[in-house]
């Protein structure tokens, strides 16, 4: 019997500082790298279209992010997609962990645990913000490749899957996402994110106010898994330095 294929799903918007980081990161993961970009103007577009690692899907955003991110999961072909964020990056013990977990004839899905990136300069390993909110901010990201993984039309904001239908789940401890939204964003574009979060209800505006992780009580800690190939440093010491 053939091993399972992997699709690797990403959507896009104006990212191109990040690109070239966040597709080396990718490249070789799944058996296919589908980007989904909104229409960027910043030369990310051009950029996706002219790597071959990358089959690209254009589509523009229209305020509902889970009819957006549709979109990208209908394109993939794999009989697993596993589902990354323009901000986000695999670490190591996570690819490792990819051809086991997509192989298991009894799991549906699996969630992955997530570090929200700290600032900081001349740190050694990356640190994360340790927040009741924040870690270890389990996603469901990797799943198959059928209807029961796709988004509910009125997703506007921190979309979740029906639980209806979902099959068994397993959750994928150590194996981590890297989230930089705090190295990319200063604290008046996420006070701006939290705002635009806000409209979408009571329930997203409380969630969304992890952005904000300054007014939450936390620490600092080093990430224990490792993060090979990347350089964070330009990023870390840029935000701290604001």
């Amino acid at each position: 019997m053939p091993s399972p294929t992997l699709s690797v799903c990403v959507t896009t918007f104006n990212r191109l500082p990040v690109l070239p980081m966040l597709l080396d990161n990718l490249a070789g993961v799944g058996d296919e790298l589908v980007v989904l970009d909104s229409l960027s103007d910043d030369g990310t577009a051009e950029a996706l279209a002219a790597d071959p690692r990358v089959r690209l899907v254009q589509h523009a955003f229209e305020g509902h992010y889970g009819r957006y991110k549709n979109v990208v999961l209908d394109a993939a072909q794999g009989d697993w997609i596993l589902l990354v964020d323009s901000d986000e990056l695999l670490g190591d013990a996570l690819k490792a962990a990819l051809p086991k977990a997509v192989g298991s004839r009894w799991v549906s899905h699996y969630k992955l645990p997530r570090y929200w990136l700290a600032p900081g300069i001349g740190c050694e390993r990356p640190r994360y913000v340790q927040a009741d909110s924040l870690y270890p901010d389990w996603q469901l990201r990797l799943f198959r490749n059928t209807t029961a993984f796709r988004y509910p039309d009125d997703a506007r904001v921190h979309e979740h899957f029906p639980r209806k239908g979902r099959g068994r789940g397993r959750k994928l401890a150590g194996c981590h996402l890297f989230h930089l939204d705090f190295l990319l964003n200063d604290r008046a574009a996420r006070e701006a994110k939290v705002a635009r979060y806000g409209e979408g209800g009571e329930l997203a505006a409380a969630t969304s106010r992890v952005y904000l992780y300054e007014d939450l009580p936390h620490r600092l800690a080093a990430c224990d898994e490792p993060l090979s190939g990347v350089d964070l440093t330009p990023f870390m010491d840029a935000a701290a330095k604001g």
